[in-house]
């Protein structure tokens, strides 16, 4: 017998240099104990420029005007981070943001425990989500 399918869409941020990206420590869902992009699901009424607004001050205190495109992504899991079997579809967008004017400060959110800066040449890649996979494409080659 399969596990039920599981859905979520959200709309994140994808804060880069030219080798590290800026990711959140996830503490629930099928990503807990990895690094994930910041963001999250819309609350009702919220447009994704407003969502990522929220998000990005609530994981990592950072206050950005969101505006221009959102390019999607979708994830189909059958692993939990943990190795249990799902069957999860993951659906989002992604808006691409330079360095942040301030730099993020460490926040605890129900989601998230802090922040870090992964290094795409050296740090250790089995820590990135699916998510993070899907959005970088080929920056992840090779994984």
């Amino acid at each position: 017998m399969s596990p039920a399918p599981e859905y979520h869409f959200g709309v994140y941020a994808l804060i880069r240099t030219a080798q590290r990206v800026l990711l959140v420590h996830k503490t629930r869902g099928p990503y807990t104990g990895l690094l994930d992009l910041p963001g999250g699901s819309p609350e009702p009424g919220e447009t994704w420029p407003q969502t990522l607004e929220r998000e990005l001050r609530e994981e990592l205190g950072l206050t950005i005007r969101a505006s221009g495109d959102f390019r999607p992504f979708v994830v189909h899991a059958r692993q939990s981070s943990g190795g249990a079997q799902i069957d999860f579809r993951h659906h989002g967008v992604v808006f691409e943001l330079a360095l942040p004017p301030a730099p993020p400060v460490t926040v605890t959110s129900p989601d998230t425990a802090g922040h870090e800066w992964f290094d795409l040449h050296t740090d250790d890649r089995t820590r990135l989500s699916a998510a993070v996979r899907a959005v970088l494409g080929d920056s992840c080659r090779g994984l």
